[in-house]
């Protein structure tokens, strides 16, 4: 079922859903850092309103643990349901990469909270990944200074094939072209500022195209969008988008 720009935004900005009342477990998973340089903090937001028949320990519990594992690299969880909505000050003084997942509740994110986040990305001390439906979040829309919203999208499991537009970026490394056997589907016209780069795009069967691996540099800070990660299919435990994240965040973090 296709669905106009206005539905998207109220499908992707759904307030009223009742927050989980729980607090997860918040631990850092530390491994060494390269030699001379301290590891690279990571923080996975999410609402925490993931399926759990797809995702048992919802978004940031699925990535924290990939992520995780790479060398170098510390990675913190945070839900809006947390103190300070996940993002207090300490927590985000303590992070240089900010990897946001959100779809069904973007305006229960409290406004102070996003001029928090802008003002760290902009001044460098921050990079932004915004996962799928963080195209409308508010922290995304307030650095792209735009509408965000695709031209259409319909969520109804399809094949998504996956280009390398620009192998050569840090975000394309050992990366092939893949499929992504089921997830939804979103359509250019992609309402976005002029990327610096376009690192992958994503096409469908019926014939529709998106830009789905995007990359700016706002004021000082790096923002990066991808694409792919709907939670009624598992998208994020695809060993190509996973890959492709972990290189997002370093990209983010200025050490690719």
């Amino acid at each position: 079922m296709l669905v106009d720009r206005r539905s998207f935004v109220r499908g992707t900005a759904w307030a009223g859903v009742s927050a989980l009342g729980f607090l997860s477990e918040r631990n850092s998973s530390r491994l060494q850092a390269a030699p001379n340089e301290r590891p690279l903090r990571v923080c996975v937001w999410c609402e925490g309103t993931a399926k759990k028949s797809v995702y048992p320990d919802d978004i940031d519990g699925a990535l924290a643990k990939y992520l995780g594992q790479r060398d170098g690299v510390n990675v913190v969880r945070a839900r809006l349901g947390d103190p300070g909505s996940g993002l207090d000050d300490k927590t985000l003084d303590n992070t240089d990469v900010l990897v946001w997942w959100g779809r069904l509740r973007h305006d229960d994110v409290p406004r102070e909270r996003v001029a928090a986040i802008v003002k760290r990305v902009t001044a460098g001390q921050l990079g932004f990944v915004a996962l799928h439906a963080a195209c409308a979040s508010k922290p995304f829309r307030e650095l792209m200074g735009t509408s965000c919203e695709p031209g259409r999208w319909r969520e109804d499991g399809q094949p998504e094939h996956i280009t390398i537009k620009t192998p050569d970026h840090p975000i394309a490394q050992g990366i092939a072209p893949f499929t992504i056997a089921k997830t939804d589907m979103f359509a250019e016209p992609f309402k976005v500022p002029t990327p610096e780069t376009v690192v992958l795009v994503s096409t469908w069967d019926q014939g529709e195209t998106m830009r789905s691996g995007l990359t700016w540099t706002i004021d000082k800070g790096r923002v990066v969008y991808l694409r792919p990660g709907h939670d009624a299919f598992p998208v994020l435990v695809h060993p190509s988008i996973r890959k492709v994240i972990g290189n997002a965040v370093l990209w983010a973090g200025h050490r690719a």
